[in-house]
């Protein structure tokens, strides 16, 4: 007969296969979406350079993997979460109830989201151990949507399990704000990382848009360090981390080493692998 302790791990098993099969089912369902929203765009905007869909199918085949990784540790992140939120306490603001509560609140997880956005992408590429990682991100040589999962597996539990929670420990988040400010998050990633010919009027910049973290992305040491922003720009203007691209500015992307992961395991195990021979640039047409 089982014991208690063995149908406990055939349940917690179940849990995270289950788990896993929702993400993967949510991860094309989002990637659907985003392609087929990418190519409408590029339909009235143009394609800012053209597409390669070597480095696009490469990009999806590691979403799948890297999905599947992150969903079998969302367990463990999920207490890490919970033990730093019940350390620190929670909600130390709280909004007033109804509609314009509920408003406060979403601007005001938004931003400080933002801002933690910003704040950990400055250190992603000022510390070496975050850079390995982060670096995975950059070593993509075609800019479009499925550059939105081309990040390091490791990189999304780490914001999950220390960075987010501090949101619910400054304020006290009504129903329905968290999902409202990640659905958000999640369509800005997806714009931003897009191969789109879009140049926006310079007086009216306020969220960031393809061309301009195209320039976070530049190869061009000019454009180094710059354009940190994930959603609003209001963090590089006041901390002159801002870059204005000329309006048909869309700089080649890329490592300045040429550096990128060629077959899958390189991917996974990127801050190992990068640098080494065989870590070598997907084949793929002269960008111009």
């Amino acid at each position: 007969m089982p014991n208690e302790a063995s149908i406990g791990a055939l349940y917690q098993r179940a849990d995270i296969l289950t788990e896993v099969s929702i993400s993967l089912v949510l991860l094309v369902f989002t990637l659907l979406i985003a392609l087929g929203g990418e190519r409408m765009a590029a339909r009235y905007l143009g394609e800012a350079r053209p597409p390669v869909p070597a480095h696009t199918w490469f990009n999806i085949r590691y979403s799948l993997v890297s999905t599947v990784l992150s969903s079998m540790f969302q367990p463990m992140v999920a207490s890490i979460s919970l033990a730093l939120t019940r350390m620190l306490g929670a909600g130390w603001i709280a909004f007033p109830s109804g509609g314009w509560g509920w408003c406060m609140a979403f601007v005001s997880a938004l931003v400080m989201t933002d801002a933690i956005e910003y704040l950990f992408h400055r250190a992603q590429h000022r510390f070496s151990l975050l850079w390995k990682m982060h670096e995975l991100h950059h070593s993509a040589e075609h800019f479009d949507v499925t550059v939105t999962y081309r990040n390091f597996w490791i990189e999304p539990l780490i914001k999950t399990a220390c960075l987010y929670p501090l949101v619910g420990v400054l304020f006290k988040i009504p129903p329905g704000v968290g999902a409202a400010v990640a659905m958000a998050f999640m369509l800005n990633n997806h714009v931003v990382h897009m191969n789109l010919k879009f140049a926006s009027k310079r007086h009216t910049l306020i969220f960031n848009n393809p061309q301009y973290h195209r320039m976070h992305h530049s190869r061009d040491p000019r454009d180094y360090d710059r354009n940190f922003g994930a959603m609003l720009l209001i963090w590089d203007y006041l901390f002159g981390t801002l870059q204005r691209p000329a309006r048909d500015q869309f700089p080649d992307v890329g490592l300045d080493s040429g550096n990128a992961p060629r077959i899958l395991c390189h991917a996974f195990f990127w801050p190992w692998c990068r640098g080494r021979q065989g870590a070598q640039a997907i084949a793929s047409p002269q960008e111009s």
